[in-house]
């Protein structure tokens, strides 16, 4: 079986995370990377990610690799390749481009122009046909990541990113995304105690903990809606989906069951959250309750072992007071759940650390990531 090297985008400061994943996925070694992880494997290893992975972002197949100084560079690496195995002459094409690197003397649209030149002029040259591009649905979409003085081309199989979950159907203003959500559940070590999630928002902690039990693959379930790129791509035959999605379909686990309860006290957001869950299929295993969690005491019915949280926070979510927000919220937990371990992601953690030592809980995990352009923390504890 012919291997090709890959590379998986995910969040910075997760890439370990990932890493984790893959392997445990594919059986192939895979080495993490900034914001992304390198794997050699198969076709199917690579659909097989695609379909199930929880914290990757989007999967490429890595075309070519190389230093890069001028856009003449560009054009070089991107005129190497032969576009014939991965474009057929009636498709369109797009090259989308990132440059992470304030050193090269020119935009991401200059090379994203310059690799879309150089498409065509191979594909031209090899077949007298000159391929379509269309910015906005193309058949096929190129990457061109710039860092540094390094450039490298993949091929989107993916199409638009994995954390655009197949259940997003109710939008919280401060949702987290689920990839995040998933690795923190990672993070945690949760394998089916009885959790509480008591700021759930939109459901996304509580619905990952149940994609994550029943082995519910997200990437096979979001292509029933929206097809991901790989399934119109000349170098994946049916043959090779139709494996990976059998395999992918035989690790899942329906029969597993757990207490995974989320609560918030908006109604509204608990309704919507509902929604969600009604979408994801998890409905017979994630509950949701309207309750504040300041009064927790007087709701809840059972003894969480675990909880994970995504607190609100900032001005944006009508927090004027964050660290008596936060001394109010372990205070709480430690009073009605005192043995339950904390898994929580956080925009202040020097703070939160703080009142964490304060209350006699011992910091157990502590990880930077950043979201979107936004530096926050997964923190875990105990007593």
């Amino acid at each position: 079986m012919e291997e090709y090297i890959w590379f998986a985008t995910t969040v910075t400061g997760l890439e370990d995370v990932a890493t984790k994943e893959i392997e445990e996925l594919t059986n192939v070694e895979a080495e993490p990377d900034v914001g992304k992880v390198f794997f050699k494997g198969s076709l199917e290893d690579a659909a097989i990610v695609n379909y199930s992975s929880r914290i990757v972002n989007r999967v490429f197949l890595l075309l070519a690799r190389g230093p890069v100084s001028t856009l003449d560079d560009v054009y070089k690496i991107a005129r190497s390749i032969d576009y014939r195995e991965y474009v057929n002459p009636t498709q369109s094409f797009a090259v989308k481009a990132e440059r992470q690197s304030k050193q090269l003397p020119f935009t991401s649209m200059d090379a994203a122009a310059k690799v879309g030149s150089a498409v065509i002029e191979s594909f031209r040259e090899k077949t007298s046909v000159r391929l379509k591009v269309n910015l906005d649905n193309p058949d096929v979409e190129f990457y061109c990541l710039l860092r540094d003085s390094e450039m490298l081309l993949g091929l989107n199989i993916t199409g638009q990113s994995l954390h655009r979950r197949y259940y997003r159907v109710f939008h919280h203003r401060a949702t987290l995304q689920p990839t995040i959500a998933s690795a923190m559940i990672e993070i945690s070590k949760w394998e089916g105690e009885d959790m509480l999630d008591p700021m759930c928002g939109s459901g996304t902690i509580p619905i990952e903990a149940a994609i994550r039990l029943r082995k519910i693959p997200p990437g096979l379930m979001k292509n029933r809606l929206n097809k991901l790129k790989m399934e119109n791509l000349k170098i994946f035959t049916e043959e090779i989906l139709e494996k990976a999605r059998g395999k992918v379909l035989g690790r899942m686990e329906l029969w597993r069951n757990a207490k995974i309860v989320g609560s918030d006290v908006s109604h509204k957001n608990v309704v919507g959250a509902l929604k969600n869950v009604e979408a994801a299929e998890v409905q017979d295993i994630v509950r949701l309750l309207t309750g504040d969690i300041f009064k927790m005491d007087e709701w809840l019915d059972f003894t969480p072992s675990i909880i994970i949280t995504n607190p609100p926070y900032g001005i944006r979510m009508g927090i004027s007071n964050i660290e008596e927000f936060y001394r109010k919220f372990i205070k709480t937990i430690k009073k009605t759940v005192p043995d339950a371990k904390i898994t929580i992601i956080i925009s202040k953690p020097t703070l939160f650390t703080k009142i964490l030592i304060e209350e006699n809980y011992t910091v157990t995990h502590k990880r930077e990531i950043m979201y979107g352009r936004l530096r926050t923390s997964i923190l875990t504890a105990q007593r």
